[in-house]
């Protein structure tokens, strides 16, 4: 009977996720998003309201959608689950990205891969997009182009689970517009008549089908076709419309460049100086947009004041220090990202080498296929072994169950204070387990007793900083610093009330002293808020 419950829960699950995938607009999925996390909390199901947030994430607006990261985090870190703590990452990088927030974005999306790469590989696809993304923005395309084309061609063998013909459709319109711009358009005839024959195979999956004719567009103002983009941006701004899907500056910056490029000056302006206004205001835009400052120098040249000309020139140069300012960060964020992809890389290369000679072994020796088959399963599990190197948190944490949780565990955190995402930041194995073994000797040792103990000296004293100090507890044991140590003296007092009946016959500033505290007054407030009484009331009692 319970097998039957479970199953029945799980397919009101897969109908309500089927129908987000396949939802007409934009509005629709999100309401669904939210039946899909209110039918969880209702079931208890904690797995399940993991899935919700991360799909609300993608479907809610900007600002909602980091929410709903913050929320995923949360119970991800509540639960231990890595990799949902990895796509919580994943959801505010991509959330960052949209809003061009890209000193954030590459942050994460770094953390989020280093997650995946280590939990579930398979999940990769996701961070390597916004990567790829950040990497075009800040020109380095060949690299972009590299990565969209590596996981394109892998979504291409493997499109039977659902998410993976979205992914497919996300990397597919991306390297169009990455080629266009590396002037490969031989190449995308091909990848945009694949692209509109995807739309017409999977029609159930409709809520993106403006992407293709906007890489299509794209494709041809690179090759400066512009009146042939601009009917095709405004069928795909006619269709995001149709699908409750805000045009976003990206699409209509487009159509400004194609009249500006066929001398509609008086369409492009507006356009144009709505992004430099909002730039101004906000000291944020996407590096793409240089050109409408460009523009504006151009524009004033030719038919403004002198005063205006200046302007023009001030606004350019702000954004010219803007643009360094982020490209140089993110450029330092993504090395991060570079020299472990560049590791997997070599690592796969070698395993193919490998495998190979194994093989050539086997053909000349007459060897059993068993034998070539071990041999290289054998490999792939080394290769595994040593991508625990860049493994975030030990591995020894356990996966969500699906186990009931109380309610008040899964509400969303959209009241909570600011998350203090540095906590869940990675942390190599090995000084997980140095930290964690000179733990174990400090409360073994009952190094906790020594006067007035401050998180900076204790971590000097494990040959580790602070900041990793302070991250492992929180993570392993769910506390702060000095909750931790007040703990552990409550719980050597509690023991040495049993085992000493005298102890407490003692001074309060004696007894303060010997359990480290470093004064009677804090030491009397932190025992009232752990006992319910002071000190005196509950000895005497």
């Amino acid at each position: 009977m319970r097998a039957q419950n479970l199953t029945d829960e799980s397919s009101k699950f897969e109908k309500i996720h089927k129908e987000i995938i396949t939802a007409k607009n934009r509005d629709l999925a999100f309401a669904l998003c939210k039946k899909y996390i209110d039918l969880a909390k209702k079931e208890d199901d904690t797995q399940e309201l993991l899935n919700g947030y991360e799909s609300a994430s993608g479907m809610a607006n900007d600002s909602i959608g980091l929410k709903y990261g913050d929320s995923i985090l949360t119970l991800a870190v509540k639960l231990k689950d890595q990799v949902a703590i990895g796509n919580s990452y994943y959801t505010i990088a991509t959330r960052s990205l949209m809003i061009s927030d890209y000193k954030k974005a590459s942050e994460f999306s770094v953390i989020a891969y280093e997650y995946y790469l280590t939990q579930k590989p398979e999940e990769i696809v996701k961070s390597i997009f916004t990567i790829a993304k950040l990497k075009s923005l800040i020109n380095e395309d060949e690299s972009a182009q590299k990565l969209l084309n590596e996981q394109y061609q892998h979504l291409k063998k493997n499109l039977t689970p659902p998410n993976n013909k979205l992914w497919y459709r996300f990397y597919l319109t991306s390297l169009i517009m990455t080629n266009a711009k590396l002037q490969k358009h031989k190449e995308n005839e091909f990848l945009i008549k694949e692209s509109y024959n995807f739309d017409k195979t999977n029609k159930e999956i409709s809520l993106s089908n403006y992407q293709a004719i906007f890489a299509d567009a794209y494709n041809d103002f690179y090759m400066k076709k512009y009146t042939s983009a601009i009917r095709k941006i405004n069928l795909a701004t006619d269709m995001m419309g149709r699908t409750n899907i805000q045009v976003s500056e990206n699409v209509t910056f487009l159509l400004a460049q194609c009249y500006w490029k066929t001398g509609k000056i008086d369409q492009a302006f507006p356009i144009f100086e709505k992004i430099k206004n909002n730039f101004l205001k906000t000291k944020k835009t996407t590096l793409a947009f240089r050109p409408a400052f460009d523009f504006f120098t151009e524009y004033y040249k030719k038919n403004g004041t002198t005063e205006q000309q200046l302007a023009s020139l001030n606004d350019l140069l702000e954004f010219d220090k803007f643009e360094k300012d982020v490209k140089n960060y993110v450029q330092l964020k993504l090395k991060d990202f570079d020299d472990k992809h560049k590791t997997e890389e070599q690592a796969l290369s070698e395993d193919e080498q490998k495998f190979s000679d194994w093989l050539s072994i086997a053909i000349i020796s007459l060897s059993s296929i068993g034998v070539v088959y071990f041999g290289y399963r054998k490999i792939k599990a080394n290769k595994k072994k040593n991508s625990q190197e860049i493994l975030e948190i030990r591995n020894t944490i356990t996966k969500v169950s699906r186990q009931p949780k109380t309610k008040e565990e899964i509400n969303e955190v959209f009241e909570n204070a600011e998350i203090d995402y540095s906590l869940y930041r990675p942390i190599n194995k090995l000084t997980v387990d140095q930290i964690l073994a000179s733990m174990k000797n400090f409360e073994s040792s009952f190094g906790f007793l020594e006067q007035d103990l401050k998180l900076t000296a204790l971590a000097q004293k494990f040959n580790t900083n602070d900041k990793y100090l302070s991250k492992v507890i929180k993570v392993y044991f769910g506390k702060t610093f000095n909750t931790y140590l007040t703990d552990l003296r409550f719980e050597y007092l509690d023991k040495k009330l049993k085992i000493d009946s005298q102890f407490k016959n003692q001074k309060i500033k004696e007894i303060s002293s010997k359990l480290g505290f470093g004064s009677p007054e804090f030491f009397a407030t932190a025992f009232k808020e752990k006992y319910g009484k002071s000190p005196k009331e509950y000895f005497e009692s």
